[in-house]
Parts: C-alpha cells; structure tokens; sequence
C-alpha cells in the first residue's frame, strides 16, 4: 500500500484540480457526486501495491469511470422506477381490500427463496444485488424469483375479475 505521507502530498497537490474535473463530470446531483467519486479515487489509490507512474491521470481516469458508473446505474434505477410505477395492481383496488393475514399465509405457500427474495426487497429494502449476494444466486435469478412470486401472489389475491383483466393484460404485453 502507498505510503500515508505520499498519499497527503498527492491530497494536497491534485484534490482541488481532480475535485474540478469530476464537477464537470457530474449530474443533477452536482457537487456531492464529484465530491464522493474524488474521494473514491483516493481510497482506490491508496488500496494499491504501488504508486502509479502518473497518479493524477490515474485518479482522473478512476473518478471518471465511477461517475460512469454511477449515471448508468441511475438510468436503470429509474427505468425500473418507471416501469414499476405503471404497474399500479397493488396501489388500486386491490389493495384496498387485501387482509394482511392472507397475504401473510399466501406468501408462505411460496418456496422459501421466492419468499425470501419478496421479503427481503419489498420489507427489507435491499437491492436485488445484496439480495443475490446474501442468497449466494444472481442478480438475474433474484429479480426472477422476485417477479414470479409477485405474479402468483397478483394472482391469488386479486379479485377474479381483475386477475382475469390481469392476466389477458400480461399475455398481450
């Protein structure tokens, strides 16, 4: 690992100019973005064998590609959003008469990685990457487990008309 007092002079010398480059790199968030991909470009820094030949350019190139990063990931976070904000089944009718101890028993007749996915993301509020990470699976097969098990919950507890509505709704899609 670099040296602490080699890690301060290079703090010293090229934070504020990284701190600008990253700035120009940002998004709605602004500074605060630019503010943690610089610092992640330190710890990275800090994290290796060996000082790079050219660290500010190597920095540079770290900041740049976690704000990549984190602006791809953004995107898909709120195409999801989106996408699940159509899909309002379970804020409308249903809801409304959905009794909390039947959902309690329906989602216990799933199998348990189903039930634990659905659990762990709409209670917990964990990402299906940490869920896939605590059950050992990928992130893929976590949202699918998720999906399935939500499809035959909407399927068992809506009403028959609109599970009906429901399910002509998805075939057509």
């Amino acid at each position: 690992m670099i040296d602490a007092a080699d890690l301060s002079q290079l703090w010293n010398d090229h934070a504020s100019r990284l701190l600008l480059i990253a700035r120009s790199m940002g998004d709605a968030r602004g500074v605060s973005l630019a503010d943690d991909a610089v610092q992640e470009a330190f710890i990275a820094l800090a994290l290796q064998p060996k000082l790079p030949d050219d660290p500010f350019a190597w920095m540079v190139r770290v900041v740049r590609n976690q704000i990549l990063s984190w602006h791809r990931s953004g995107g898909r976070r709120k195409n999801r959003e989106s996408m699940l904000a159509k899909c309002d089944w379970f804020q409308t009718d249903v809801a409304a008469g959905i009794d909390a101890d039947e959902v309690t028993q329906r989602l216990m007749h799933l199998n348990s990685p189903t039930r634990e996915v659905i659990v762990m993301h709409v209670w917990g509020e964990m990402t299906f990457d940490a869920i896939a990470e605590v059950l050992q699976i990928s992130r893929s097969s976590a949202h699918r487990q998720f999906t399935q098990g939500i499809d035959s919950l909407r399927q068992q507890l809506a009403p028959p008309d609109l599970a009906t509505e429901v399910s002509h709704s998805e075939r057509s899609s």
